[in-house]
């Protein structure tokens, strides 16, 4: 628009110029042609001049009316350009705002890019670190390290629970000393403590300031803090943290990354957890199948061995090495090896396990195998081959012993009721019945103990089943009775060999006195033939207890004198003992009034209060040192033993418990009931003074006797204590008056 602006006014101008110059030299030609006169001419040149300059006004006016009309439109559309520039102008700053927030936004979203490679990229270098094997120890250094570099923490920890599941336990620590923290946290305490408790993520963005904050010294320095659960199959297993010793705002962005990072540190650690569980599992089996004494055999779906371990008990007739690659039944000792074969295919077909045992004889031994096959696909079976002779012949013993009894070797009364059973169904038609009892077993087991209660029940044993030897099935149906079932045999019979049995126990009480032995026998046979043999069972019963009835009184009497005897047998007094204690019961009981009809009771009681003394044993009863505590533990037991027998005897059964408590004390210090005082029947305390005193004046193995005087005071010493007070002066005048006669009565012993 301006280069047409000006070449307008250039062309005008040299127009104006070109018509000037013709006007001049056109308008001067034609007035010196026409005029001549020199005024005129003047005139004639002015007013050319005005008319010139008139002319060129109105050009000149025109060119600038149109000139100016020219220049507004000119400026109106310069204007209008204007406007339209302003606009563009406004409109690029506008878009050139956007392109920078776009910009800025593609820095962050960039950044975020960023952010997320390096996430990813550490992921997948403890991802590939998880696959190399790498110990869990350094991936979980791996991890922490990375997430530090990444959101630019300066403290980072990752904390494992225990195994009691109770605490916490640091496992990898970056930025503090393992000194500085605490190695161990509970549920609640800190960050660690909180996602524990919570299972979720706990952010602490003023960790100073936090009521829960850990109290060391060393947390002082924290600002911030975030905690993530680690967890597996929905339980935290462990806590991933992170912290900051400057102010620090946790982002949308950079909590997704930190939960991801955390998600796949728990599947790694989860992972690796399983892994080493599974690992410690298959070490475990392989010890239990170490450890187990089966041969297990790895073989083809045609029987030949794969591979093997050898068992502990078993036995093979090839060597170890020439195993592999040959039939499993080559090297079993099996007199039917097809079994093994069919066996195989049976657990092929049914996928079912299948076992067999056989047995074969090993140095005139009879050994005993199981054989167990389990299909483990169609191409592989599992043999497992066990001795079992052991239990073959636990086996035969648990059947023996439960038909028999274990301590004589006869039969059992389960055995005994089956027979009774068999026979009553089959209606056999001559059948005997033998009841034996053992008299006085318990009074034994009391006295002596149960192992001499066990030796006569043996010898009782023998003595019955040998006397029916080959003719009748004995069995043991209780504690001290036997019964006899017999064939084909008469009450004759029977009764010669009740008379051979009663003649055994006779013999055996002759050549064993320290035991006497007794047996009661009762017997029936079947009188018609539809008596039941439970009938006979119970007729042979009964005639037994009517036997026993009619001789129990003697027996027990026989029983208690036996034992009488063998107390003289093995008691250390003397011959003289007795008497002398006779007299003393008897004389101190006339001093203090007791009728005459009670002296035979104590007589006795002098004769039998250490009666109890044939149940010690000789170690102890005959120990010329001082008895140890346990060993007086024992010997205090006589006045019990003597008690029961007493009560077993109808002779004895009024002193029995003059005899329980004739080791009384006065001051309650004494055995077995610590009774003391008036408590002490009147007879105990007589026996304690007369017996103390006769011990003292006359010889033991362990010391010599002393003199009447010193035993008087040793006496006295005691009175209140060990004795009734109240008794002992008068014993003191009894001794002064029979000293002469007891002293006569030792020496006629001593010579």
């Amino acid at each position: 628009m301006f280069q047409n602006k000006y070449s307008i006014g250039f062309k005008i101008t040299v127009m104006y110029i070109i018509i000037s110059v013709l006007w001049i030299l056109f308008s001067d030609y034609l007035v010196n042609s026409l005029v001549s006169d020199p005024g005129m001419v003047i005139k004639i040149e002015v007013a050319k001049g005005w008319f010139f300059v008139a002319i060129t006004a109105l050009v000149l006016y025109q060119l600038i009316s149109r000139s100016s009309g020219l220049l507004r439109e000119s400026e109106e559309q310069l204007q209008k350009k204007n406007e339209e520039i302003m606009t563009t102008y406004e409109e690029l700053l506008a878009s050139e705002e956007a392109l920078k927030q776009q910009f800025d936004e593609l820095l962050y979203r960039e950044e975020k890019i960023n952010r997320r490679n390096e996430c990813l990229y550490a992921l997948h270098e403890a991802s590939i670190t998880l696959m190399q094997g790498f110990m869990v120890d350094d991936l979980l250094k791996i991890v922490v390290r990375k997430m530090m570099e990444i959101s630019g923490a300066q403290f980072g920890y990752i904390y494992l629970l225990s195994e009691n599941d109770n605490s916490m336990i640091s496992k990898v620590i970056e930025g503090f000393a393992l000194d500085q923290i605490q190695e161990r946290v509970k549920k609640g305490e800190g960050i660690i403590g909180k996602v524990w408790e919570s299972g979720d993520i706990v952010i602490v963005p003023r960790y100073h300031e936090w009521e829960d904050r850990l109290r060391d010294p060393v947390y002082n320095l924290l600002k911030a803090g975030i905690g993530i659960p680690l967890k597996a199959e929905g339980k935290v297993i462990g806590v991933f943290s992170m912290n900051y010793t400057v102010k620090h705002v946790f982002d949308k962005e950079e909590l997704q990354m930190l939960e991801s990072f955390a998600e796949l540190t728990s599947i790694s650690l989860g992972n690796f957890l399983l892994y080493e569980a599974l690992q410690k599992s298959q070490r475990r089996n392989q010890r239990l199948i170490d450890a187990l004494p089966d041969s297990i055999y790895l073989l083809d779906c045609s029987g030949i061995v794969l591979s093997y371990k050898n068992g502990k008990e078993f036995t093979s007739k090839v060597n170890q090495e020439e195993k592999i690659g040959k039939k499993l039944e080559e090297f079993l000792m099996m007199e039917n090896p097809q079994i093994l074969a069919e066996k195989i295919q049976q657990a092929l077909l049914t996928e079912k396990i299948q076992f067999f045992e056989y047995q074969y004889q090993e140095m005139k031994m009879i050994r005993y195998q199981e054989v167990r096959i389990i299909a483990i696909n169609a191409n592989e079976i599992i043999a497992i081959v066990r001795d079992i002779t052991h239990r073959k012949d636990m086996e035969g013993k648990l059947q023996y012993y439960a038909l028999h009894d274990r301590m004589t070797g006869l039969y059992n009364r389960v055995y005994f009721e089956e027979k009774l059973q068999e026979l009553e169904r089959n209606c056999q038609s001559s059948i005997g019945i033998v009841i034996c009892d053992i008299d006085g077993l318990k009074l034994v087991n009391d006295t002596f103990g149960h192992q001499a209660g066990d030796e006569l029940l043996i010898s009782a044993a023998m003595i019955i089943k040998e006397c029916f030897s080959g003719i009748a099935e004995v069995a043991r149906v209780g504690g001290d009775e036997f019964a006899v079932i017999l064939h084909n045999s008469s009450s004759t019979d029977i009764e010669e060999i009740c008379q051979c049995i009663r003649r055994r126990v006779s013999e055996f009480r002759e050549a064993n006195t320290k035991i006497p032995l007794s047996i009661s026998i009762g017997f029936s046979v079947k009188a018609y033939p539809k008596q039941s043999v439970s009938d006979i069972f119970k007729v042979a019963d009964d005639n037994m207890y009517r036997e026993k009835l009619h001789s129990s009184q003697s027996i027990r009497s026989s029983i208690v004198k036996t034992l009488s005897k063998a107390l003289e047998i093995r008691d250390f007094v003397d011959d003289g003992h007795i008497d002398r204690l006779e007299i003393l019961v008897v004389k101190l009981a006339e001093a203090i009034g007791i009728e005459s009809s009670r002296l035979p009771d104590l007589r006795l009681l002098g004769r039998f209060h250490d009666i109890g003394k044939v149940g010690i044993p000789d170690h102890i009863l005959f120990k010329s040192s001082r008895l140890s505590d346990e060993e007086f533990i024992i010997m205090r037991r006589h006045c019990e033993i003597g008690y029961r027998m007493a009560q077993s005897s109808g002779e004895l059964l009024p002193i029995a418990d003059w005899i329980l408590k004739h080791q009384e004390w006065w001051n309650g210090q004494g055995y077995p009931l610590g009774i003391k005082n008036e408590g002490i029947p009147l007879a105990c305390r007589i026996l304690s003074i007369a017996d103390a005193f006769d011990a003292m004046t006359n010889d033991r193995p362990y010391r010599k006797a002393m003199k009447h005087e010193e035993a008087i005071a040793e006496i006295e010493r005691c009175a209140g204590t060990q004795f009734d007070p109240n008794l002992v002066p008068l014993f003191k005048q009894i001794v002064a008056a029979e000293s002469d006669k007891l002293k006569k009565m030792r020496h006629a012993v001593q010579t």
